[in-house]
């Protein structure tokens, strides 16, 4: 059985996308889109412009016309008692460190946290909480505690760290260089933090290729592919700071064929497009998107697994339940999520069902529960997402269709390797009125394609 994890990093004008790629299977597809970048992880010097007792939050001025939610929770714990009415923590016009933790969603504030993490593949370094702490995924009770002792050895004094699952195959040694060199990342970062202007932008800056790194490079990566030279130096600086091992794996890919056509990745973006998910039975799973919710609706359809009701039931509803974690973690779907099963009648198979999920969502790294089957079929789950789902990104609300944008860029993309395949010959496109208007408001992508491929590109109406 094929076990390769491999990361994808396809580079095109306007856009980096990225996908991981695990025993053949994407478990994950990203989308960083230069005119609307990801923000999560990046750390700003902001100001409080407003407190709300109401909700226990404030809301902090980033710069450049961006404004944060932060909920108070999230501060730093003061000494003594915690007030009940937090915002007495604060006053308006203060300067304070925050970082984004999810995106901007239609609607939403990108939201923040005080309690700043400056994270690497096996070290997430605490400026505001001491001790050290392990991951739960490290199983193994020794190295649980060797892991421990190690960190409470290290004399981090207010500072604090959490070994994540990467660590428990790294020598300790390398360990201690990463935390040191994170520890000073922070030092350099808060020191003389009265003169900073702010609001101001600090850290861990809103780049496709590092955020990727740092969410998946981790030690039992085997490949890192890359279409991209600029791409590569990026990574290739952020491996050896970060993630040394990691640094051989790096892979410049340079077949004429497109990277994400090469791993199947295209055909899994293809079927976001579409209203049904084929399962190999021939049953399919329906998802729809809300502002409130995502329904996920399950068809039995042509799928036959056995003459016994129950047991058709059961494994339809097993087989359905492994595509939707998996789509929901491909698309980076967040939030409330109900499930309806085809109703089970059978106690015990209500509950290897729930057993089953549990495994599923054991295997998801963002953070997820869920409530028990209903009597009505229904189960309904939470999960963790900070960033923008596939869906929002890739389609118009409301309809299963490309949107403008996605459009003009997949329109780009298709040009750009016609020009790469037959070098400095003017290349023209054919678009709608409100394609071409979308080009003239982003007119640099034009540039930096006629600095990429050496073409002319120029705009035809249909």
């Amino acid at each position: 059985m094929n076990s390769e994890k491999n990361i994808l990093i396809s580079r095109s004008i306007g856009e980096t996308r990225v996908a991981l790629v695990e025993g053949g299977v994407a478990r994950e597809i990203r989308f960083f889109r230069d005119h609307a970048p990801s923000w999560v992880g990046t750390i700003f010097l902001g100001r409080v412009m407003k407190l709300t007792p109401e909700l226990q939050a404030a809301f902090v001025d980033l710069g450049d016309g961006m404004t944060g939610f932060l909920p108070l929770k999230t501060l730093p714990k003061p000494p003594g008692k915690k007030p009940k009415n937090l915002t007495t923590l604060l006053h308006e016009g203060q300067r304070l460190i925050v970082q984004i933790t999810s995106d901007a969603t239609p609607g939403k504030q990108p939201k923040l946290t005080a309690r700043v993490e400056i994270v690497s593949p096996a070290i997430v370094f605490h400026p505001y909480r001491a001790g050290a702490y392990v991951s739960s995924r490290i199983k193994d009770p020794d190295r649980r505690e060797e892991l421990k002792k190690f960190g409470r050895s290290m004399m981090l004094e207010d500072y604090g760290i959490t070994f994540r699952t990467d660590a428990e195959n790294i020598p300790e040694d390398q360990l201690s260089e990463t935390a040191a060199y994170l520890i000073n990342v922070w030092t350099k970062m808060s020191e003389n933090i009265k003169n900073r202007k702010c609001p101001s932008m600090l850290a861990q800056m809103p780049d496709a290729t590092e955020q990727t790194l740092r969410d998946f490079g981790a030690t039992d990566v085997q490949n890192i592919i890359i279409d991209d030279a600029a791409e590569m130096t990026k990574a290739a600086k952020w491996a050896k700071t970060y993630a040394p091992q990691l640094s051989d794996r790096i892979i410049r890919y340079q077949e004429k064929e497109n990277l994400f056509s090469q791993y199947d990745i295209d055909d899994e973006i293809e079927k976001i497009y579409s209203k049904r998910v084929f399962l190999k039975s021939g049953a399919w799973i329906t998802i729809e998107e809300t502002e409130a919710l995502t329904a996920v609706d399950i068809n039995m359809g042509d799928a036959r697994f056995s003459t016994d009701r129950g047991k058709q039931i059961f494994t339809l509803n097993r087989e359905a339940a492994r595509e939707i974690f998996r789509q929901l973690r491909l698309r980076a779907i967040g939030g409330i999520i109900i499930i309806d099963f085809v109703d089970m009648t059978d106690k015990g198979d209500i509950k290897s069902l729930q057993n089953y999920v549990d495994d599923l969502i054991l295997a998801d790294p963002e953070q997820m529960q869920r409530g028990n089957i209903s009597s009505f079929g229904l189960m309904e789950l939470t999960r963790r997402s900070r960033l923008l789902s596939l869906n929002h990104q890739l389609l118009t609300t409301g309809n299963v269709q490309k949107n403008l944008e996605t459009e003009c860029l997949d329109l780009l993309r298709s040009t750009h390797a016609n020009a790469l395949s037959s070098p400095g010959k003017p290349q023209v496109i054919k678009v709608s009125r409100e394609m071409k208007k979308w080009f003239e408001n982003h007119s640099v992508l034009f540039h930096d394609f006629e600095s990429k491929t050496g073409s002319a590109l120029t705009m035809e109406l249909l």
